[in-house]
């Protein structure tokens, strides 16, 4: 069962939430009963809406008012804290109105949760081997002792073993979907264990798992990406030393940005260009897709990709984009005009390629 948590945190949280909207926040025990509201009148009462999505864990809409059972029309959300359910943040106000409000509104609370459970030096393991893991991708100095410590706690050794640091990146999802994708990606980590995991505000989950797990690790996570398509990304990096994390984290994030356009997994093993690419300045990789794609328009450069896609056939291009072969020969010659770059040679078609996927990963 969630701890509770404390009447003065409830109320801290429901104050920063006011400053972001005009409406009253009511933070709601997993009971029902409200242990804080911008409204003072509204404390300690049961909230039907409220319990229902503790109980349920899914968000409830209350139309309109119900003075029968002291509800008043807004959206109640609850919010999952380590993979349990911890609270409900209602918001009150027509529900089209108060819904734009609600993704933020659940992460600043998760926000709050987090910071008050580092402020109040509850040094657990959970808490401990978060910090080792942003330390260890920021590659900041930690005592090898503390290393061996969390480790160990976590079931683990460093041993003279490879690892590999995978990201979980949360898209903008909608309300309804938000917590769930939270207590999705925690409970893998809790079902394959022997990892290092933490989270980072305010979209990433990072987690640290050794070469020889690898495997597992990533059908777990390409599974996780598949049920999730427009909501999370995920990446795996290079295998390094575990004080050499920053490197793989670096690298997946590379293999984030490589991802193409309908795609949400990326390994860095599968990645080539985008490995270039990437150590290329910002300014000189602009330069270079701005020179190449100049005068393109968007659609364009639709074309051009879903071109590549098909290896340069016409008869394929053709076929995907619902044209006839003539008209898909006609766009290209187009670009070629445009932009001085002709796609149906093999040198200026390179050059194409690669400022395409520059602009993607800056995207």
């Amino acid at each position: 069962m969630p701890a509770r948590i404390r009447n003065q945190l409830a109320q801290q949280i429901v104050d920063t939430l006011k400053t972001i909207c005009s409406h009253d926040i009511n933070f709601i025990d997993i009971q029902g009963r409200i242990s804080a509201s911008t409204d003072p009148a509204r404390v300690g009462e049961y909230h039907f809406g409220g319990h229902n999505a503790a109980q349920s864990g899914q968000v409830i809409v209350i139309g309109q008012d119900d003075t029968l059972n002291s509800m008043r029309q807004g959206i109640n959300m609850p919010i999952r804290f380590h993979g349990s359910t911890v609270a409900v943040i209602g918001i009150t106000g027509e529900p089209e109105e108060v819904q734009k409000y609600a993704d933020l509104a659940q992460r600043i609370t998760l926000l709050l949760l987090r910071e008050h459970e580092i402020d109040s030096r509850n040094y657990d393991t959970r808490t401990q081997t978060g910090y080792l893991v942003r330390a260890l991708i920021d590659r900041e100095p930690v005592n090898p002792e503390f290393v061996s410590e969390v480790l160990e706690r976590n079931g683990l050794s460093d041993k003279a073993e490879q690892w590999r640091a995978m990201v979980i990146q949360l898209k903008e999802s909608h309300v309804h979907t938000l917590s769930a994708i939270e207590a999705a990606a925690q409970n893998v980590t809790k079902r394959l264990g022997s990892c290092l995991y933490a989270y980072r505000f305010p979209d990433e989950y990072v987690l640290i798992v050794k070469e020889r797990d690898s495997a597992r690790w990533e059908k777990a996570l390409r599974a996780l990406a598949a049920d999730w398509p427009e909501d999370i990304r995920a990446g795996i990096g290079s295998a390094r030393r575990l004080s050499r994390q920053d490197l793989s984290f670096q690298a997946a994030k590379l293999a984030l940005q490589s991802l193409e356009t309908g795609e949400n997994f990326a390994s860095y093993e599968s990645i080539r260009l985008e490995i270039l690419l990437g150590s290329v300045s910002e300014h000189a990789a602009k330069t270079y897709m701005e020179k190449c794609l100049k005068g393109l328009d968007q659609g364009d450069k639709d074309l051009l990709n879903l071109y590549f896609a098909c290896e340069m056939s016409l008869k394929q291009t053709a076929d995907r984009g619902f044209q006839h072969v003539n008209t898909v020969q006609y766009h290209l010659r187009r670009i070629r005009d445009r932009c001085g770059l002709d796609p149906r040679r093999f040198r200026d078609a390179s050059l194409l390629y690669t400022a395409l996927r520059i602009d993607a990963m800056n995207k």
